[in-house]
């Protein structure tokens, strides 16, 4: 719930928005989207009537990779007692995030929710059997799709809209990976470090300046949840496997006794440490940006909820706004 939330609490979220849920089932965010595209203000007022006359309700776009996942949607949405005027708000679509489609009428959404898939290991106090199942190359094989999801998100979003990106998961490889490589990906980063970080050429000859950013990470807003005790992105993490020798599939690591019986992680510092180890679904992205480049992104503007500071489940959320 919390990343409607917060596009909610930034205004980013308003009567009449037009939403992509790209990763939609249950379906909380969904009807939670819902009821808040398609209600007017309170009390009513100047603001209010203009609204009812200006702007038709919102739209929200529920997509879900899984066609079985889809029909709980709309099952779900069934239920909820909403009336058909409202419900009929829900545009139903099954495509893979990561290739949703652009809209035929050209018109980009104006806040997209990537709740994408995770590893689910802030969620250890819901499901205990998660941690006996836990290996680190689960997040290791994540992060790929998860940057695709994110990459696509920026590019269905209109310019100054937000996208709400979001895990269950507290490990940087799922959380601040993701959100810093696509940073780099849209901001061209990388492309700006090879040309004295200021501009290159594009490929038409024309010089471009990579010092100008197309997306930018935006703060919690201050009037969401204010309680709610918080922590800042990092800046700095490693990639962690198990050695190959330890490594166990169906063993739950509770239950053993014999210390060499356990997984030994191992920790890489650089993409090639561990390519030269073989690290099963290892890429660069994975790893820290350069230190030049982390102070440009903003990092501690993420949000991550650790379990025990607010009796909760874990939880990460980034808000990335389209610039240009």
């Amino acid at each position: 719930m919390l990343p409607v939330i917060a596009l909610e609490g930034g205004n980013f979220m308003t009567y009449g928005s037009k939403v992509l849920d790209m990763c939609s089932s249950p379906g909380s965010k969904t009807l939670q989207a819902l009821e808040i595209v398609t209600s007017l203000p309170t009390p009513s007022n100047d603001k209010t009537r203009y609204l009812k006359q200006s702007k038709k309700p919102g739209r929200i776009v529920a997509n879900d990779i899984h066609p079985l996942r889809i029909e709980s949607l709309k099952d779900a949405i069934s239920r909820s007692g909403l009336s058909k005027s409202l419900t009929d708000r829900i545009i139903f679509t099954n495509h893979d995030a990561s290739i949703f489609p652009t809209p035929k009428s050209g018109k980009l959404f104006d806040c997209v929710i990537a709740d994408v898939p995770c590893s689910g290991d802030g969620t250890i106090r819901k499901d205990p059997r998660i941690l006996s199942g836990w290996m680190p190359s689960i997040s290791n094989s994540l992060h790929s799709i998860q940057k695709k999801i994110l990459q696509r998100a920026i590019r269905l979003v209109r310019v100054g809209g937000v996208v709400a990106y979001s895990t269950c998961s507290l490990n940087p490889i799922e959380d601040e990976a993701v959100v810093a490589s696509v940073l780099s990906w849209a901001n061209k980063f990388d492309q700006g470090s090879k040309s004295n970080g200021r501009t290159k050429n594009d490929d038409h000859g024309k010089e471009r300046d990579y010092n100008t950013k197309k997306v930018e990470l935006l703060d919690w807003p201050s009037n969401v949840l204010s309680k709610l005790k918080r922590k800042k992105g990092v800046k700095t993490w490693r990639v962690a496997n198990y050695n190959e020798e330890n490594e166990m599939h169906d063993a739950n690591i509770c239950d053993r006794f014999d210390t060499d019986d356990i997984p030994q992680i191992q920790w890489y510092e650089s993409f090639e440490q561990a390519t030269a180890d073989s690290v099963p679904h290892v890429v660069e992205s994975m790893f820290p940006p350069l230190p030049e480049h982390t102070k440009e992104m903003n990092l501690n503007k993420c949000v991550r909820l650790l379990p025990q500071d607010n009796d909760t489940g874990g939880f990460f959320v980034a808000l990335l706004r389209r610039v240009s």
